[in-house]
């Protein structure tokens, strides 16, 4: 019998693969936003506010070509899938591009894009999908009593909304000034 010896293969350290230019450096954490500087909270609850209108208006629009579309639909299924569809469908597109956008490299929706706000976590830093999701669950939670849950931001540091603050995660101007 004879001693065979296993081919070995020499694996470089981790530390030395941490080079910028290495293709993985797109996925090192970004650094956190300062969040002490007071400029980026100015005007934050009209910016929402108005970015939510423009948000709301985007689903509509979508939400209108797909009734278009659920209207055909009704025609071949009898009726069956239109009020579902009519009823669930903007909400779920609003779900959907919400958290996708949320967790996104801006961390805003088109309507806070358009608004120059974003929304991070509590320490600044982008949120991850599960996040973005409750943070957008969480505002639908609260849009029957929007009223209330928008004057919370009147009296909360960083003008946070009840969502925000249940959720840890705090909206500002993207370019404060």
């Amino acid at each position: 019998m004879t001693d065979r010896k296993l081919p070995s293969i020499e694996l470089a350290r981790l530390e030395s693969a941490r080079d910028p230019h290495h293709a993985d450096a797109d996925f090192a954490p970004r650094p956190a936003i300062d969040l002490s500087d007071s400029r980026r909270f100015e005007g934050i609850l009209l910016r929402r506010s108005c970015a939510a209108l423009f948000d709301f208006m985007i689903v509509a629009v979508i939400s209108t070509v797909l009734w278009l579309a659920n209207c055909v639909a009704t025609v071949g299924t009898l009726g069956l899938v239109s009020l579902p569809a009519f009823v669930l469908a903007p909400v779920v597109i609003h779900l959907a591009m919400c958290t996708y956008l949320l967790a996104g490299m801006q961390g805003a929706t088109f309507g806070m894009r358009a608004f120059g706000i974003r929304v991070v976590n509590v320490e600044g830093r982008p949120m991850d999908h599960v996040q973005a999701f409750l943070t957008t669950a969480m505002f639908f939670a609260t849009v029957p009593i929007f009223l209330p849950a928008l004057a919370v931001g009147f009296f909360t540091q960083r003008s946070r909304l009840l969502h925000d603050i249940v959720v840890g995660t705090v909206v500002l101007r993207s370019n404060p000034g």
